[in-house]
């Protein structure tokens, strides 16, 4: 036993073979989104889902990464030993779930996880209840996983696909799988009638943003049996801005000066390229998707729009002006309410709770955004709660 670096209180094991990484047992929740809609606006995630992070810490080891800003060192992985277990009880308290996600943090699919098998456990726990779970990954997705996920109508995954390019995949994401093999995830999605979304998450300027070389990529995500694109432009936070900067020289030398130029919007703790960027880009995105028949949305893309006299800033979401479709993940999953040993999907309901004015699944709270943690779904949960909201929904 050790403790991990920058930690002084939490023995944990390291093990340094096949893969180097800790095993710290975890009483870790699952929760919503981290970010509420009020004050300041940054969430634009239309819909409701429960975020599941069994790893922290990635081996596919991209610079530009939003996460090496809150791991311990950036470098480290970390497995949650037991999470599944963790999970499946919180679960089971629980008479109303949204969507799992698998993971907002690292990618669930990562070499660790051959492992450990967490990913795989976790969705096995949610598939049983019948509740859909989702994936994001730049990693290479084994067909058994997907045959599990395929018992669960609304569960989906998403594939990160940055470039054609393989050497500058390279050199982006090291450790993820190649791009070949992400094109393989979205056949065999399509193969088995899962829906499958790519995300071309983040585009860096000067780098993957080649309007005819995405239009190719987006092109040949179609092909492949994405239905829906999601798309960002990269975000710098401050704590890892001087990485972000050496990994952009290493591709060009003079991509730092012209980073220094571009990034001159501040929101919260992170640098965003200039709005007029953002929007020449993601409007030429929009209309290629449009062209391609395939729905588009935004992830995380945010424009100024208020600052008052102490400093404080109002921002605006952008999916309100790009995205083609009704969720920003391009498909409706309905929440899920308890049914005996199993859930079932709530009727008339699309998922999308920022949008929703009636709460057909009895929880108006979920129209207000909030960054919502395991406590709200168990107090949701109560027999008491479900009685005011049954009454909510009859006076309406």
């Amino acid at each position: 036993m050790k403790n991990m670096p920058g930690s002084k209180k939490t023995p944990i094991q390291f093990v340094e073979i096949p893969i180097p990484h800790y095993i710290k047992d975890s009483k870790k929740e699952i929760h919503g989104w981290y970010s509420p809609l009020k004050p300041y606006g940054r969430r634009d995630c239309t819909s409701e889902r429960l975020l599941l992070n069994p790893y922290h810490g990635c081996i596919h080891n991209c610079f530009f990464c939003y996460a090496r800003a809150f791991w311990l060192k950036g470098k480290e992985i970390v497995v949650f030993k037991d999470f599944h277990k963790n999970a499946a009880l919180q679960l089971d308290k629980l008479s109303i779930a949204s969507c799992g996600y698998l993971s907002p943090v690292t990618d669930p699919f990562q070499p660790v996880d051959k492992i450990y098998n967490l990913s795989r456990l976790i969705i096995e726990e949610f598939i049983s209840r019948n509740i859909p779970v989702e994936f994001i990954t730049k990693g290479a997705v084994d067909i058994e996983i997907l045959e599990i996920i395929k018992k669960q109508k609304h569960s989906f995954g998403q594939v990160s696909i940055l470039t054609l390019d393989e050497n500058l995949r390279k050199m982006l994401t090291p450790g993820g799988a190649r791009t070949s093999a992400l094109f393989e995830n979205l056949e065999k999605m399509k193969t088995l009638d899962i829906f499958g979304v790519m995300r071309i998450d983040p585009i860096l300027p000067f780098i993957n943003d080649d309007m005819k070389e995405l239009e190719e990529l987006i092109h040949m995500g179609v092909k492949s049996g994405a239905k829906h694109i999601i798309a960002s432009c990269l975000d710098i936070p401050f704590k890892i801005k001087n990485e972000i900067f050496a990994g952009v020289e290493k591709i060009r030398k003079d991509l730092p000066g012209k980073y220094h130029e571009l990034y001159s919007e501040r929101l919260g703790a992170c640098l965003h390229a200039s709005i007029n960027y953002r929007h020449r880009l993601f409007t030429t995105l929009k209309s290629i998707c449009r062209r391609m028949n395939v729905t588009f949305a935004l992830c995380m893309e945010f424009a100024v729009r208020e600052k008052n006299k102490s400093g404080e800033i109002k921002v605006e979401g952008l999916n309100k002006y790009f995205m083609t479709s009704n969720a920003c993940e391009g498909i409706d999953i309905p929440l899920y309410k308890r049914d005996g040993a199993t859930f079932k999907p709530v009727k008339g309901c699309d998922g999308a709770c920022l949008k929703c004015s009636f709460s057909t699944c009895g929880v108006p709270e979920l129209s207000t955004g909030g960054a919502w943690k395991l406590r709200d779904y168990i107090r949701w949960s109560r027999p008491a709660e479900q009685q005011t909201f049954s009454n909510f929904r009859a006076e309406q």
